[in-house]
């Protein structure tokens, strides 16, 4: 075994440790090769806007460098939206050598009244620099769908067909368009051209962005006085109208999408689902290949399944990811999204970007994920996933101080695949959690070095891990030979906190405040009260039952802010005892939120191994003074074998 390190500079920026059992020399981490396509030109943006050239065609407002290390335009100033016409054009790109390339960028695209229109991509053969892109003779390139991601996070275009274009000298314009109705913001970075074909996108068949209006969609109220209807670029029902729950059941059913000609096709949206009492039976989708107006009993549906929707703790956007309507290609079809509230308890749940595409929807174990494609995924949904098993990630000191190297691969709890077994970057990488039991067994790199640089598939849930993108719980796998496997972990206590405090108890040492329930956000403690507040507060389980295992181990999601992650080893600490409370031992937390967002991360698995065949308690110590008071939420809270 030898120890690589990595001294790309790239690899600096991210804190995780990628270490494997082989010798690879430095050859393997470049950038000008990325898996045999060549990069013919980029732009990251990183620190201008390079030899890219702005030409405003009508407006005030144009393209500039934004010190975040991108290029933006937008329209609305000072809550004024403005009419513009704005391009930035790139230099001359000779691909008069090549006979296929491709474009990609990544992208933010927020607030427009048709994205489709008002953020365009062109192509010149005969554009001159010296003069304004009117003067040229433009070529639109055909692009997937921009979304609104519904916050400031940057996606990725996707590879864009150059190859009309191979033997020619081009220029590639991005197109921006506002008007004093409505001014979206359009944020570009790392614009490359590669060598070789596109993998291009399935064809769009519908879609409704619900910016403006509900479109071709039909709202039906079949209980209660509230309905569905747009606000803020987005379909919108609720049943909680301060200060009151209402029983309510709302349908948003689709026009009839054709999908006649089709032999595989899926369906997506991004949304938000808050405040329900039910997620998995208040908020679902349905669809139907008989229904055609009135009330949804006039038809017959089937309830689509899809990956749990969750309670973000915010009002921020996800995707749904891609469903799959395969079954019902063949056919003409409605998709209804069902809402049901009571007088008890009323979500609400808001949804955009409704799109129904050609081809199989990925995360299937026919059709699973890229590790690339995994990344792009990390909403908390389910789905396979392949990669090659390229090592494993180490945290050295909680989640603050990771290294990069290989020691002799004594990591059993996870593994890290990647689309390739070359440029083994942590942001092209997923960490892929490995559950206790037959799955540990199977997979860990310690006791199976063969199964470096194969390629596995992988289902779970697509969660960060370890500070990167990853598979958290997963349960099922298989190998590059063909056999197949399932977690075998059994699951000892849990405690979601989805409700209350369950049989936790909240005791306050020292300090007013204490831990509570907050909906939304499971078991919450802080010190800060318009001040802040010295405190000492425990939250202790109930006395879990060990004797009849012969090991365990726990884990759980947790947020914290407003501290520092200095603080966060000292101030908000996990411990164990196993004589009810006489004397505590500290266990170590692998993975801690940075203490500055209300980003949910899972704590890694933390063992408590020392302790089968005892009967134990765990609790959440949190400290706070009159200089400094962090918020902790916990949730998801569970001990298994």
């Amino acid at each position: 075994m030898k120890t690589n390190i990595f001294k790309t500079a790239q690899l600096l920026f991210f804190s995780v440790v990628l270490a494997a059992c082989s010798n690879l020399d430095e050859s393997a981490f470049h950038l000008v090769e990325q898996n045999g396509e060549t990069i013919i030109f980029s732009e990251t943006f990183e620190s201008g806007l390079g030899d890219f050239v702005q030409y405003s065609d009508s407006g005030d407002q144009i393209w500039t460098y934004y010190s975040g290390g991108y290029a933006t335009i937008s329209g609305y100033v000072n809550s004024v939206n403005n009419a513009n016409i704005d391009w930035l054009v790139s230099p001359e790109i000779d691909l008069s050598k090549v006979t296929e390339a491709n474009l990609s960028f990544d992208l933010v695209a927020r607030y427009f009244s048709d994205v489709t229109t008002e953020a365009t991509v062109w192509v010149s053969e005969d554009f001159a620099e010296a003069t304004k892109p009117s003067g040229a003779t433009w070529t639109q390139l055909k692009t997937g769908v921009f979304a609104d991601p519904g916050s400031w996070t940057f996606g990725n275009s996707g590879e864009i067909s150059l190859t009309e274009f191979a033997g020619k000298k081009i220029y590639i314009a991005f197109k921006y368009i506002s008007s004093a109705t409505k001014a979206g913001t359009w944020e570009l970075r790392n614009i490359l051209v590669k060598k070789g074909e596109a993998v291009v996108d399935a064809q769009l068949i519908y879609q409704e962005p619900f910016a403006s209006s509900l479109g071709s969609f039909t709202q039906v109220s079949v209980n209660g006085a509230q309905f569905w209807y747009i606000t803020n670029g987005y379909a919108y029902m609720t049943g909680y109208v301060s200060p009151s729950n209402l029983a309510n059941e709302d349908w948003l059913i689709s026009p009839e999408i054709d999908l006649t000609e089709q032999t595989a096709a899926n369906f997506s949206f991004d949304h938000v689902t808050r405040y329900f009492a039910s997620l998995a039976s208040e908020a679902t989708v349905w669809i139907s290949t008989d229904y055609v107006e009135g009330l949804p009993s006039t038809g017959t549906w089937t309830q689509i399944i899809t990956s749990p929707f969750k309670d973000p703790g915010a009002w921020t956007f996800s995707n749904s990811q891609k469903i799959s309507l395969t079954q019902w290609c063949g056919s003409k079809v409605r998709i209804a999204f069902k809402y049901i509230s009571t007088a008890s308890k009323a979500g609400s749940w808001e949804i955009k970007n409704f799109q129904v595409y050609s081809g199989e929807a990925n995360g299937t174990d026919l059709y699973p994920y890229t590790v690339t494609q995994a990344i792009d995924a990390q909403t908390g949904g389910t789905g396979w996933v392949e990669g090659y098993v390229v090592g494993y990630a180490w945290p050295f000191i909680q989640q603050y101080a990771y290294y990069f190297g290989a020691d002799t691969c004594s990591q059993i709890s996870n593994i890290i695949i990647s689309d390739s077994i070359f440029d083994i970057y942590s942001s092209f990488c997923i960490a892929v959690q490995l559950p206790r039991g037959s799955m540990r067994n199977q997979l860990n790199l310690m006791s199976n070095k063969s199964l470096y640089e194969q390629k596995i598939k992988v289902y779970g849930t697509l969660s960060s891990s370890l500070g990167i993108a990853g598979i958290i719980n997963p349960t099922k796998y298989i190998l590059p030979d063909g056999t197949t496997g399932t977690s075998s972990t059994s699951v000892i206590y849990t405690e979601s906190f989805s409700s209350g405090l369950g049989n936790f108890t909240a005791n306050s040492v020292k300090g007013t405040q204490a831990w509570r329930y907050q909906s939304g956000y499971g078991a919450t403690m802080s010190g800060y009260q318009s001040t802040n507040y010295e405190n000492e507060d425990w939250l202790i389980s109930p006395e879990i039952d060990l004797t009849s295992y012969n090991g365990a181990a726990l884990s759980f999601d947790h947020a914290i802010n407003y501290t520092t992650s200095a603080k966060i080893l000292t101030e908000q600490t996990l411990w164990v005892t196993s004589d009810d409370g006489i004397t505590w031992k500290q266990l170590s937390i692998p993975t801690c939120p940075p203490g500055t967002n209300w980003t949910f991360v899972n704590s890694g698995e933390i063992s408590i191994d020392a302790y089968a065949g005892q009967k134990i308690k765990i609790a959440f110590k949190y400290l706070s003074t009159t200089a400094s008071a962090a918020t902790w939420e916990v949730k998801n809270f569970q001990i298994y074998n």
